[in-house]
């Protein structure tokens, strides 16, 4: 409890007094009550008027209470208006300065207007603010330059100063006081940046209006790239994040001196200026260049024991070390030793000085007892440096970041009636999750590039072992005296498990082996390693392929070829899944798309470089030299793995800082563990860095069998089964191609294995350049889409699609590259009848790789677009079907081609994919239909929309957009096309909300006993209203969508029988928390509560920003779907208590089927 009652008796004239404690706080005004005796010999007794507080420092004092920020040392928890860092990470400043300035986070609009303020108020400063820091020596402190610059620029605005114009210029005019905002932020950045060149001796760049106030503060500073002129990517993401933890901490130095500046009511830029004195201080910002020199004195790693020494006995100071406000560790710290992670310090000396300064004080118990820990400054001047700021520059630098609440703090200040009067204290979404301030991996951007890389080269030997293959098969069948036919079998056995048959049942299974055996491995290898983890699947799928290629280059047997590459299928495709899972433990959705080139050059180069490689092993070593080369690449490949390969599965590591176990540690981080010379608090897998947390020990986890069936589910919904379906059509067309090559270039230009191998080629060429090109078309067409319909566009962060038409978006590329690849086929099939030249054969290869490589990576992508809350799930499902229709093609195709010769069977084939293009956009159904299958209920074509408005929003269609504030008091609900006479029961959800990784349903609203009334507060005659005065329900809760989110909420409409009771087993939805409502069933709420279908519904978006990116709380991608379970028995259920509640409802004339 943070309020209550503080008694006090004053032992010198035993008077008693009460003091009220509000927030943890008591007020010095009420100490003033405390009067020391009348006759008191103390002179000090005589002067006061009442006890006086003494606080030296204001170590202990409260001057103002407010809800820009709040920071918990012992939690490690840092919130910015109720957000907390890691939701804000990856913010820009814009973003970062309307959540402080203006209490918050804005639109995409509001974002873009605040950007081009600042740019035309940055191109606004005189240049005579130029001129004025140029008369400068260039040797002056910055300290001095940014004073006079600033000076400067409020010289040339005096009607911004109240003095001068109106005393109460700024109190409660929030025009004035918006525009004194960006016009001292501009002119800070303009300031800073004329600075940094003067003294570097560099022209100064003009700011752009076109670019974001980072990007401009860079380029007038003159941090840029001299051949781009433009910064350095990964350098101003690194000062971007700085600034978001530093935006602003409380009641800092520089905070408290500007406030102080404010209390005389007087302009903003005067208390900024107030403000860099106190941050050039050694015991504020400036602490930063302290410590970066101390740290040059040292010099040394091995000089730090004698200087920590020099410290304890008061002869030196260590700057950047303890905290006015933290006894303990600065939670600043971590997310900084992340951007530190991201830079180049790896020849920066005085880090290795700062890292021997932290070890060597934390195991010092003079610096243990008085709670000293590294801050922000310590490790904070080596994230400047390296992004390359001079020493003596970082106090400014760090102030062009504080500025933002610098300024928060002068807004609130010009808006109270008094200091002491805080504005209401404001919370995170009821629903966003609250993770800790840590980055999502511990890995540093070229330790992630090294995971991918790894984890894309051992997928890589799934497609290489099929397609090396091919030039050898007419040698194979030669040698094991059997037919084409049989020997294509070999190619679908490298995917179905083996039982005693006669030959012509074994050749029926066999005909989908491999293949099939390439479609299950992965389901039941990605069950494995979500449990194991993914060390322990590696090293299962590599034993398994390693042994299998030394059987087959020791086996003579037709039969034991076939068994034998199933066995080699079933340890190089489970590394298909893991390259996946790899990407999704260490890759956050922001990142994944400069990664996804890397994880496809497996598939993309191996049906060019396998078959060459094939041809010359077979033609000059034989056949069996494909199998001992492979046993010898996977070797050379596994040994580093299985000594260095770092454990990801989130599962078991967390963010990678947990140390693995077992078979789980590289035998490289065990070795490190073992022969360290010093210990630390933690280790962290795959990284070297050191840490201060303590993790607890893994828990023993129980591997039970794994289950590949549960991805079949997937391909019985809508949409996912037919577009899967036309898929693996498109996929199997192309195994019908190149499946058919061998034999066809045999016969007919008489090539060599050599020769077929080196005929793949165009194959290979085809496919590379469709997936360089193809995915600049998507991406042009989907920005133009997005444009012609009115979208915000946001190339930053992953957006959600709404009422996006995104099947038009994918299949106005798609269908087209569908089309051109079943002519390609078709014109395939009727030229390689007639033998035409070899040349023209291969570019016909080539265009056929090219169209069909380019409409199956147009479908994977409108798949996850689809099925955007569990893409793994979907795009398992979509490799079990390719693979077995694979199996099927290349099974089938040489007895087609027997039978009804090359142009029959290949007209065949593109007819099955133009059987496909043709109905699918009648395939995928709406965008709304999706989210309510995958959400577990079924709203039937021709339902009558719920006709329903806000107070402030005109009525609501399906699929409309409407801001979260105006969504804030309960709707109004109209009963038109609704029968009168009968009771009715309301559902309001969420349907894209994501806890613990889980894609999930979210209950919020409940209102039973529904009736019309003729009269409403909405003042709108829509032939009456729903309302509720005799009832009760789980009580309203508004949309709340986190930050970055654009979230699908929808109404549901059921009549109520007369003899309704509430089933007992769902009274835990009544409390408004996350763990009552989360996880809402409404399938088996309908079933136990005895409804039926609903008889009208509507769905509507609520934008936190307008641009919409994840469907997901805070970015989080969901790996599941989760369903509370709610412990309902068959028998009737009866009823239980309700939250009292009274509320009238009331929406859109016309009829619109949803």
């Amino acid at each position: 409890m943070s309020s209550g009652t503080l008694y006090i008796r004053d032992s010198r004239t035993s008077a008693e007094y009460v003091i009220p404690v509000r927030r943890n706080a008591v007020s010095a005004m009420d100490f003033k009550r405390i009067k020391a005796p009348a006759a008191g010999a103390d002179r000090a007794d005589q002067v006061a008027s009442g006890l006086r507080v003494h606080d030296p420092g204001l170590q202990n004092t409260t001057v103002v209470e407010t809800s820009i920020s709040f920071s918990d040392h012992e939690k490690g928890l840092l919130l910015f208006r109720g957000y907390t860092l890691e939701q804000l990470w990856d913010s820009d400043f814009e973003d970062m300065l309307h959540l402080l300035v203006w209490g918050s986070y804005p639109t995409a609009s509001q974002k873009k207007e605040l950007s081009r303020k600042l740019a035309e108020e940055m191109a606004m400063v005189p240049k005579s603010v130029h001129r004025t820091i140029a008369t400068l020596p260039r040797t002056t402190s910055p300290l001095p330059l940014m004073l006079v610059g600033l000076s400067a620029c409020l010289a040339y605005v005096p009607e911004s100063i109240p003095a001068s114009t109106k005393p109460d210029l700024y109190q409660s005019n929030s025009r004035e006081v918006d525009r004194a905002i960006i016009r001292t932020v501009a002119a800070y950045a303009v300031v800073f940046g004329l600075v940094s060149c003067h003294r570097r001796g560099i022209p100064f760049a003009q700011p752009s209006r076109d670019k974001p106030f980072l990007e401009n503060l860079f380029q007038t500073a003159g941090l840029v790239d001299p051949t781009t002129g433009r910064p350095d990517p990964t350098k101003l993401s690194c000062f971007r994040r700085f600034a978001m933890l530093n935006a602003d901490h409380g009641m800092a130095l520089s905070v408290f001196s500007a406030l102080v500046t404010a209390s005389s009511l007087t302009d903003p830029m005067s208390c900024v200026i107030t403000a860099i004195g106190a941050a050039f201080g050694p015991l504020h910002f400036g602490a930063t260049e302290s410590a970066n020199l101390a740290l040059r004195e040292i010099g040394t790693p091995e000089k730090v024991p004698n200087f920590i020494e020099e410290v304890k006995q008061g002869k030196r100071r260590l700057f950047g070390y303890g905290h006015r406000s933290y006894k303990g560790v600065d939670p600043r710290v971590a997310p900084i030793r992340s951007i530190l992670k991201d830079l180049d310090t790896s020849s920066n000396s005085l880090l290795k000085v700062a890292e021997r300064i932290e070890q060597v004080a934390s195991a010092d118990e003079y610096f243990k007892s008085r709670g000293l820990y590294p801050n922000a400054d310590f490790y904070g001047n080596f994230v400047f440096t390296g992004i390359g700021f001079e020493p003596d520059m970082i106090p400014a630098a760090m102030m062009a970041q504080r500025i933002m609440g610098v300024m928060a703090h002068w807004r609130e200040y010009m808006w109270q009636s008094s200091i002491s009067q805080p504005p209401a204290t404001e919370s995170t979404p009821l629903l966003s999750s609250h993770p800790n301030s840590q980055r999502y991996s511990v890995f540093t951007n070229g330790q992630k590039r090294l995971i991918i890389l790894a984890a894309a080269l051992a997928s890589s030997f799934s497609p290489f072992s099929a397609n090396i293959y091919y030039p050898s098969l007419n040698s194979i069948a030669a040698d094991l005296h059997v037919t084409s036919s049989q020997i294509n079998l070999t190619i679908t056995t490298y995917m179905v498990f083996l039982r005693p048959l006669s030959f012509a049942s074994f050749q029926v299974i066999v005909t989908h082996w491999r293949q099939i055996c390439q479609g299950l491995a992965p389901s039941f290898m990605g069950s494995f390693a979500d449990q194991a983890g993914r060390r322990p699947a590696y090293i299962l799928c590599f034993a398994i392929y390693i042994i299998g290629n030394i059987a087959l280059a020791l086996q003579h047997n037709y039969v034991a070829l076939l068994i034998l590459r199933a066995v080699q299928s079933c340890g190089s495709s489970g590394t298909v899944a893991l390259a996946s899972a790899v990407a999704a433990d260490v890759i956050i959705s922001a990142e994944r798309g400069m990664y996804m080139g890397i994880t496809s050059l497996g598939n993309i180069l191996a049906p060019s470089l396998g078959p060459i490689l094939g041809g010359f092993l077979s033609q000059y070593f034989g056949w069996q030299a494909i199998f001992w080369f492979l046993f010898l690449a996977a070797i050379t490949f596994f040994i580093p793995l299985f000594l260095f390969f770092p454990e990801t599965c989130r599962a078991i590591v967390g963010d990678g800082s947990i140390p693995a176990t077992g078979w789980n540690q590289s035998v490289w981080n065990r070795w490190h563990k073992q022969h360290a010379t010093t210990t630390s608090n933690c280790d962290v897998e795959g990284s070297p860095d050191t840490c201060r947390e303590v993790h607890p020990a893994p828990q023993k986890r129980s591997i039970t069998f794994p289950n590949p069936l549960s991805t079949l589910r997937l391909l019985f919904q809508l949409p996912t089964g037919p577009l899967v379906l036309a898929n693996g059509i498109v996929f199997a067309s192309y195994y019908s191609v190149t499946a058919g090559i061998p034999s066809q270039f045999k016969a007919i230009y008489g090539l060599s294995d050599l020769g077929i191998g080196l005929s793949f080629i165009p194959a290979g060429l085809g496919s590379l350049v469709s997936a360089t090109f193809n995915g600049l078309i998507v991406d042009w067409n989907y920005i133009r889409l997005r444009r012609k319909t009115g979208e915000p566009i946001s190339k930053d962060q992953k957006q959600d699609h709404g009422a996006f038409p995104i099947e038009r978006a994918r299949l106005q590329i798609g269908l087209p590259m569908t089309f051109a690849a079943a002519l390609s086929v078709a014109w395939y099939g009727a030229l390689i009848e007639s033998k035409p030249a070899l040349s023209v054969a291969l570019v016909l290869v080539f265009l056929i790789s090219f169209c069909i490589t380019a409409a199956y990576n147009v479908m994977n992508v409108l798949i996850v677009d689809l099925y955007y809350t569990t893409p793994a799930t979907a795009m398992a499902a979509n490799n079990l079907v390719r693979c077995f229709l694979g199996a099927a093609a290349t099974a089938v195709i040489h007895p087609m081609i027997q039978k009804w010769g090359n142009q029959t069977t290949y007209w065949a084939v593109a007819g099955a994919m133009l059987s496909l293009a043709f109905p699918m956009k009648a395939i995928i159904p709406s965008v709304l239909f999706t989210a309510l299958s995958s959400a577990h209920w079924a709203l039937l074509p021709g339902t009558p929309t719920l006709q329903m408005r806000y107070p402030s929003t005109p009525w609501i269609s399906p699929g409309d957009t409407i801001k979260q504030p105006d969504a804030l008091p309960i709707p109004c609900i109209s009963t038109l096309n609704l029968n009168a006479a009968r009771t009715y029961l309301l559902l309001f959800v969420d349907i894209d909300v994501v806890l613990e990784s889980c894609s999930t349903t979210v209950l919020h609203w409940y209102q039973p006993h529904m009736r019309a009334s003729a009269t409403s507060r909405c003042n709108d005659n829509k032939k009456g209203w729903l309302v509720n005065r005799t009832s009760t329900g789980a009580e309203y809760i508004a949309p709340q969508s986190p930050p970055y989110t654009r979230h699908r909420y929808v109404y549901l409409l059921y009549e109520q029988d007369p003899n309704y009771v509430f089933p007992e087993c769902f009274g835990h939805i009544f409390p408004k928390t996350r763990e009552g409502r989360g996880g809402f069933d409404i399938k088996q709420f309908v079933e136990v509560a005895g409804l039926r279908a609903p008889v009208a519904g509507n769905f509507f978006y609520v934008d936190n920003d307008a641009a919409p990116t994840t469907t997901a709380s805070g970015g989080l991608v969901p790996t599941t779907t989760w369903f509370r379970s709610a412990p309902c028995r068959t028998e009737e259920p009866k009823s239980t208590g309700f939250i009292p509640m009274e509320a009238d409802y009331g929406v859109d004339q016309q009829q619109v089927v949803i």
